[in-house]
């Protein structure tokens, strides 16, 4: 069984506070997307810095071993923590994830990386890893290149095209995250419909 990995380690400088915190209607970021991925996934991991924010959460929580390594600190973090090979990584400022879409990469057997590729820009905070990057990704952490897209030139990635996902998200909102106070109104008005 694959689990979930959500990534919420980073320092929100740029929202100005703790982005996962921050509220959508009666929920937080992290809740509402904690929520979305447990009907999906039986076990949860959540990466972080912060544990002790993240105690009342049925998860396993866990910290990065690469500090201040970004997202692909994260990655590593997540994946040694999992006791699955197969995991769907995602940032906590993606809230409006797509359950058909996340369905569809988690049943994808071909690959260590299943990444959305959008415009010819990849995803890589919304994909499936095997435990089997996990060598990639730490050599280039101890080589200091913090670029998650460099793993992909290192393992077998599949690119998942923007035809397929517009089968299940054609609006794309899977994608839409948070870095400023301006964006949680675009999150917000898609939550109106």
């Amino acid at each position: 069984m694959m689990n979930a990995i959500i990534l919420a380690g980073g320092k929100s400088i740029r929202f100005g506070s703790d982005k996962a915190f921050a509220k959508i209607g009666d929920s937080t970021l992290i809740e509402s997307l904690f929520l979305s991925l447990s009907l999906v996934f039986n076990k949860i991991i959540i990466v972080t810095n912060f544990k002790e924010r993240y105690k009342n959460f049925p998860a396993i929580i866990t910290e990065d071993i690469f500090k201040d390594a970004g997202p692909l600190g994260g990655l590593y973090a997540g994946l040694k923590a999992s006791n699955s090979d197969r995991n769907f990584v995602v940032a906590c400022d993606m809230p409006l994830v797509n359950l058909m879409l996340i369905k569809y990469m988690a049943g994808l057997i071909d690959g260590d990386a299943i990444v959305p590729m959008i415009n010819g820009k990849v995803e890589p905070l919304h994909a499936v890893y095997s435990k089997k990057c996990i060598s990639a990704v730490e050599a280039q952490l101890k080589s200091g290149i913090y670029k998650i897209q460099e793993v992909f030139n290192l393992v077998d990635t599949r690119y998942i095209k923007e035809d397929v996902i517009n089968k299940y998200d054609p609006s794309l909102l899977s994608f839409l995250n948070i870095n400023l106070q301006k964006d949680m109104q675009k999150i917000k008005a898609c939550l109106k419909y």
